[in-house]
This record gives C-alpha cells, sequence and structure tokens, in this order.
C-alpha cells in the first residue's frame, strides 16, 4: 500500500508541515501531537527516536522534528495502525474494500483510499460509486475518463498524425538528397590533385549548381561544409540560389564562422542581394560577442554590406583595451657600479697569491641580478582593430582612422 512502507525522510519546513498538522488536528486524532515553539503543531506517527529529531509518519509524508523545538508531545491513536488492524479483517469483496476505502477518506488516509478504489473496480467494474470517486464518466454505457479541457479534439489528433506522417515522408527526401550530395561530393570533389580545374570537379559543381529543391539544403550545407575550401566555395554559390531563410541563417553563419576571409566575404557578397533586415541586425549583435574572431568577421560582413545603421555599433568597437601578458625587460642599472668595482683582484691567502672577483653587490643580497632582467607582467593593451575600421571606410567613404570621436561627428553630419 502507499506511504503504508515508505522510507523515504525530508526534513520539511516546519512552518509548512505545522500548516497542515494544524488542519489535520481538526476532528480525528492523527497519532500524537507535537506542539512547536511559535504556536504550530505537527500530528503523526512516531516511527523512531532518533538523537536529535523524531521520525514521524505525517499525512504528507515522512518527516524528522528537532527535538529542541518541541514544547510539549500529546500521545494519541495513530490512524496507520487502526487501518492496518482493519485491512486484515476486511472481505476480499468490492463492498469490503469500499468501506475501507470510504473510511480511510474519512482519516485523510487519501493515497490508500485510491488504492482500495481501484481494487474495487478490479472486482466489480461496474461498481458505479467507485468509478464516481475515481473520477469516471458512464458515456453510451461504458465507463470512461472526463476529457480534460486541454486534451485535443478528434480533428486535433487527426491534423497531427497528417502532420507527423508529412514530417517523415520530408525527413526521408531530406536523407535521400544528403546520400546523393555525400556520394558526389566523395566521388568527384574530395582529394582531386588538380582541385577546381579538374573534370570531376567541374562536372560535380554542375550538379551540385542544377540542385533547386530545397530539401536539399541540409544536404549541402552538412556535406559541403565539411570539404576544402573549394567545396565551401561551391556551397556558397549552391546556397545563394534558394531564397528559403534556411539558406540566408547558414551564410550568415560562415559569413562569421568560415575559416577563409575569401569564403566569408564571398558568403557576404551573396547575402547583400538578398537586402534581409534581419541579416544586418544579427551582425550588429555579433558585434558584442565575446570571441574576438566572431566581432571582427562582423564588421567585415557589415562592411560588403555597406551597413550604414551600424555605424554607431562598428565605431563602438573601433578598439578596446585588454589586460595582455607581456614580456618585459628591465635593465637593472647597478651592473654599470659592479662592472666599475667588481673587477678581479689578488688576495695573500696561505702564503699564495689569489685570484678573487665579487660574484655580486653584497648589500643587494646574495644571488641579486645585475645587467637585464626579463619577466612576463598583465598589462593593460590598447587593441585596435582593423577590421572595424576597413568596414567604416567602406560604409562611409571616409577614413579617420581610429579618431572614434570623427566617426560619430560624420555620422550625425550625414544621417540623411
Amino acid at each position: 500500500m502507499a506511504n503504508i512502507m515508505s522510507t523515504r525522510t525530508e526534513r520539511i519546513p516546519l512552518a509548512c508541515v505545522a500548516l497542515s498538522g494544524v488542519l489535520l488536528s481538526v476532528g480525528i486524532a492523527r497519532g500524537d501531537v507535537f506542539h512547536l515553539k511559535g504556536g504550530d503543531k505537527i500530528e503523526g506517527e512516531v516511527l523512531d527516536n532518533l538523537d536529535d529529531a523524531y521520525r514521524v509518519r505525517t499525512l504528507v509524508g515522512i518527516v524528522d522534528i528537532e527535538k529542541d523545538r518541541i514544547v510539549k508531545r500529546e500521545k494519541g491513536p495513530s490512524p496507520w495502525r487502526h487501518y492496518l488492524r482493519k485491512r486484515k479483517k476486511t472481505p476480499l469483496t468490492a463492498e469490503g474494500h469500499y468501506e475501507l476505502a470510504q473510511w480511510c477518506r474519512e482519516h485523510g488516509l487519501r493515497p490508500e483510499a485510491t488504492e482500495h478504489l481501484k481494487q474495487v473496480i478490479e472486482l466489480d467494474p461496474d461498481h458505479a460509486e467507485a468509478r464516481q470517486a475515481l473520477g469516471y464518466v458512464k458515456d453510451k454505457g461504458k465507463w470512461g475518463r472526463p476529457r480534460s479541457p486541454k486534451a485535443p479534439t478528434d480533428e486535433e489528433r487527426k491534423a497531427r498524425r497528417a502532420a507527423k506522417a508529412e514530417e517523415r515522408l520530408l525527413r526521408k527526401l531530406i536523407s535521400q538528397w544528403f546520400v546523393k550530395i555525400k556520394s558526389i561530393h566523395r566521388g568527384r570533389m574530395a582529394k582531386q590533385k588538380s582541385g577546381m580545374q579538374s573534370k570531376k570537379f567541374r562536372k560535380a559543381r554542375e550538379q551540385l549548381l542544377a540542385i533547386r529543391d530545397p530539401l536539399a539544403i541540409p544536404g549541402l550545407t552538412g556535406v559541403l561544409s565539411t570539404g576544402d575550401l573549394a567545396a565551401r566555395g561551391v556551397l556558397v554559390e549552391a546556397l545563394a540560389q534558394f531564397d528559403e531563410d534556411e539558406a540566408t541563417m547558414n551564410l550568415v553563419v560562415m559569413v562569421l564562422l568560415d575559416p577563409s576571409p575569401d569564403i566569408r566575404r564571398l558568403a557576404a557578397i551573396e547575402l547583400l542581394p538578398r537586402e534581409d533586415d534581419r541579416v544586418v541586425q544579427h551582425l550588429r549583435d555579433a558585434l558584442a560577442n565575446q570571441d574576438e574572431k566572431i566581432l571582427r568577421n562582423a564588421a567585415t560582413a557589415l562592411g560588403v554590406l555597406k551597413a550604414r545603421r551600424a555605424l554607431e555599433d562598428l565605431v563602438s568597437v573601433l578598439s578596446t583595451e585588454k589586460l595582455t601578458r607581456v614580456r618585459l625587460s628591465r635593465p637593472v642599472y647597478f651592473g654599470r657600479i659592479q662592472g666599475t668595482f667588481g673587477g678581479g683582484c689578488r688576495h695573500v691567502c696561505g702564503g699564495h697569491l689569489r685570484y678573487y672577483r665579487p660574484t655580486s653587490i653584497g648589500v643587494l643580497g646574495p644571488g641579486s641580478m645585475v645587467g637585464t632582467a626579463t619577466g612576463y607582467e598583465d598589462r593593460p593593451v590598447s587593441v585596435y582593430r582593423t577590421e572595424v575600421q576597413e568596414a567604416l571606410i567602406a560604409i562611409t567613404g571616409q577614413n579617420f582612422g581610429f579618431d572614434a570621436d570623427a566617426w560619430l561627428l560624420w555620422g550625425l553630419q550625414n544621417n540623411g
């Protein structure tokens, strides 16, 4: 039976448990009553006496009640023990389980009541009271669960099934394109010694650029993006032939992430005729990216697109300061003093002349360095982004170098 042999123990916040205890204390006793500091109380059956707490079964679960919070304990009959005695005496009939379920509900043992109602239905499937207590309704002579207000209608279920069937078909067609494109790439484009000049490569390019089915876009991008420079160039050409957002999405990502500046520029050029404001907005957002490469690539693309409304965003990232670990060499000026006065000399030692030369300046401590000291240090370094400057030049036709104020002033004077 649910909750009877449970070993799950929680330190439930006492305020919550106490509130339950106060509510449960009305009517039939629920076992021992623990009066707590602050006026709250908890009712339940003591399962174990721990060092600093009592482990108690309550109607909300098994909890530990700290002894230092208990003001008074009133012992009382346990409903669970009473329930176990009644269960042993209950006849294995539908009516017997129904009566025990009623008793459980009256004494707050709702999980146990539910279990007995289910047993009633197993013994008597048409037991109306048990069915109704479990939430069943009778429709056209058959018992069933009432329809949830959120449950889909038959028409909605039919539409969902049709949509799933259509999606499975599309996935199948996409998979077929993927296999075909992979075969073309592997057989005619990969590892061609003469590269783009080979007959095989030119034939493959011709086949790929002849594709006009938008369902081929996942295959084109998934296969060709992993290829060499020439294959990725063909990918840009192929995507340029599609007006679908999926093609635009992949071109934008290539603009930002492709390792080749030539491919990134080619992708940006192919985005230009789309005149899609969303592209410019995403590139402007990329200027705030923490990845320096993405920031610079976005700036270059905005220059290609001549995105005038991105001028202020570009100026804001024209330069920056970063803490950078730099190698420093510092002259140690005492080296000249040592060079002047630290020459060798001879001393009589043990009846013999011995040559001696000081290895350091004693007052500076043993092992002190003279000459040049080299080390590493974190220092703020100004970073000037030439890609941003070049984008501003491409957009405005002006060149104010890295003078942010001059760029902003020009923008204000030419905002029309």
